[in-house]
């Protein structure tokens, strides 16, 4: 079983070390899946999965965008966000078949404590697990 050094503590006089055992089995977290039943199963388009889970952190495309033009530190000038809510949206006006490919909006609070959402398109916001792999490959 793996140590790691704590700290470093005199007591009389006599250095003695602290250590911790690491745990040996990775902990996977728990998942919930939920499904639904499309209305309009059997039409000629497609439905894909969400890009973006519950709880995923996002920052909206924009914000990131004008960080990067401009040089800035994004996580000093901007919030990072949490996805709250996932809505399928069907375009259909005969409710008899889809006129538009099936898609997928996203819900986040805009501020910490609120209940209010605020829906974005798959392309308006960028997770940062996307960011960091987008850095690791330079």
């Amino acid at each position: 079983m793996p140590y790691t050094e704590l700290q470093r503590l005199d007591c009389q006089g006599i250095p003695t070390i602290e250590y911790r055992a690491e745990p040996t089995e990775t902990i996977v977290p728990e998942r919930i899946q939920f499904d639904f039943i499309p209305r309009f199963p059997h039409d000629q388009y497609g439905y894909s999965e969400p890009k973006y889970v519950f709880s995923e952190p996002v920052i909206l495309v924009s914000q990131w965008q004008e960080c990067q033009d401009n040089q800035y530190d994004f996580f000093d000038d901007y919030e990072v966000y949490y996805i709250c809510a996932l809505e399928l949206v069907e375009y259909s006006l005969t409710r008899k078949s889809l006129y538009e490919a099936p898609s997928w909006k996203y819900g986040i609070r805009g501020t910490n404590g609120t209940k209010e959402l605020i829906w974005f398109e798959e392309n308006e916001l960028i997770s940062i697990n996307e960011i960091n792999s987008e850095n690791q490959e330079f």
